[in-house]
């Protein structure tokens, strides 16, 4: 089905149902209103009669009842207290038409005698009424149907057919033929879809080069993990066959012990970077791509910065560094996980790239609405150059220290998508000689 037949039976069935719908409440609405309007009005004939017949003799009743009958052509019954009729006048209703009434008391205190006044009218004349009003409306449908017809089919090839020629100047681009997309000059919807179509073929030759970029990115990515992989992975096969080997095992002193320990423990470290890569590196890729969802809520830092504490503590002793945390008695919006691996790769950083002095976290509140973590040492610094750079995959500022110390190279990298995923950005700042600051900021709890 062409757009053109699409557009026209859509606009017929909107205009159809719109048209039964309204018609449908008028048609409700003029019953209802004329029922309540004749019943309110049996109301009021009743209570002026009663009252007439308050003010009249009991002898002249029924000619006041008759001659209301044939000005009214109403029903009109005098009732007693129970409601029997005692007099009436009008032709009596057949049992099968369905009638309403209007009552009203003659006028005088309550008793056991007091009259009513009754007037019955049938439901026909109302009915007739409304099915000539129906009869108005159903005939209105149909001619309105009849020119909505017209007029779509008109409409739908007037507005379908710049959308035909671009359509079919798109299918001649696409095999090939160098096609000219309808002028882009008007100022409506068809001109911005020839504008939108010009830069969408733009944006795919941009994509296509972006595509190109990634993959040459994706190569590059795949060759520095195998170079990352590919020396720990020596080392420890190296270790293990020396510690295998009859050179670590050939006399049974205490020494050639001693050395098959060391040799296992290098082989050790060198296995536990590879799984720390792998860990790091695969954690990065499902924070990249979103397999994981990130679920903010509310997280405690206390419990964070405690464990932190039991973790860095030793290895700052060990050093002959000073390391000082924040007390962390505040609560911020993020994920407890990736808050944590965050501050323990920043944290590892500092005491790796500090020879002296300290590291210190610190935990304030900043603009009233928001938790900002710092990180700060008294390092050896990173110099302006590098700053840029940092938090690249793989990226190293001395790389051979780094692979000494077990740095994997995805740390920063890693530190940079946890920060995306929480909303957030990291901040550093550095001077050569003095020590650097990384800093972020979390919305308050």
């Amino acid at each position: 089905m062409s757009i053109r037949q699409r557009f026209l039976l859509t606009f017929i069935s909107l205009v159809f149902f719109g048209v039964m719908a309204i018609s449908t409440f008028t048609i409700l609405f003029v019953r209802d209103h004329l029922l309540r309007s004749s019943r309110d009005n049996l109301d009021q004939q009743a209570q002026y009669l009663a009252t007439l017949l308050a003010q009249t003799d009991t002898s002249d009743f029924q000619r006041v009842m008759s001659d209301f009958t044939r000005y009214s052509n109403y029903r009109v019954e005098l009732l007693d207290a129970q409601f029997i009729p005692v007099r009436q006048a009008g032709a009596t209703a057949d049992s099968a038409t369905a009638t309403f009434s209007g009552v009203a008391p003659l006028a005088g205190p309550p008793s056991d005698e007091r009259q009513y006044v009754r007037i019955t009218a049938s439901e026909s004349e109302i009915r007739s009424t409304l099915r000539r009003v129906r009869y108005i409306i159903y005939a209105g449908i149909f001619f309105t149907l009849l020119v909505t017809a017209g007029v779509s089919w008109i409409l739908a090839d007037r507005l379908t057919l710049p959308i035909r020629e671009l359509a079919g100047a798109a299918r001649r681009i696409t095999h090939g033929e160098q096609e000219l997309l309808p002028a882009a000059e008007r100022q409506d919807e068809i001109g911005d879809l020839s504008r939108d179509v010009a830069a969408m073929a733009q944006r795919l030759q941009d994509d296509i080069a972006d595509l190109q970029r990634l993959n040459q990115a994706q190569e590059d990515f795949i060759a520095a993990l195998s170079h990352e992989v590919r020396n720990p992975i020596f080392s420890a096969r190296g270790y293990l066959e020396m510690a295998l080997g009859d050179s670590a095992l050939t006399g049974t002193g205490e020494l050639d012990r001693e050395a098959m320990l060391d040799l296992l423990r290098k082989a050790e470290r060198n296995l536990l970077r590879i799984h720390t890569l792998f860990a790091d590196m695969l954690m990065l890729v499902r924070l990249e791509f979103g397999q994981e969802p990130v679920e903010l809520g509310p997280v405690s830092l206390a419990p964070v910065v405690a464990e932190l504490e039991e973790t860095f503590m030793p290895l700052a002793l060990e050093r002959g560094l000073k390391l000082v945390l924040a007390d962390g008695n505040l609560a911020v919006v993020g994920q407890q996980e990736l808050l944590k691996v965050t501050l323990s790769n920043l944290l590892s950083n500092a005491l790796r790239h500090t020879e002296k002095g300290e590291v210190r976290l610190t935990v304030e509140v900043a603009d009233g609405e928001l938790v900002q973590l710092t990180v700060r040492d008294t390092g050896v610094g990173i110099s302006e150059e590098h700053l840029e750079r940092i938090f690249e995959k793989f990226y190293r500022i001395d790389k051979a220290r780094s692979r000494d110390e077990g740095g994997t190279g995805l740390g920063l990298a890693l530190v940079k998508q946890c920060m995306q995923s929480l909303g957030s950005t990291i901040e550093v700042t550095s001077e050569l000689g003095v020590g650097t600051e990384f800093r972020f900021r979390l919305p308050k709890a």
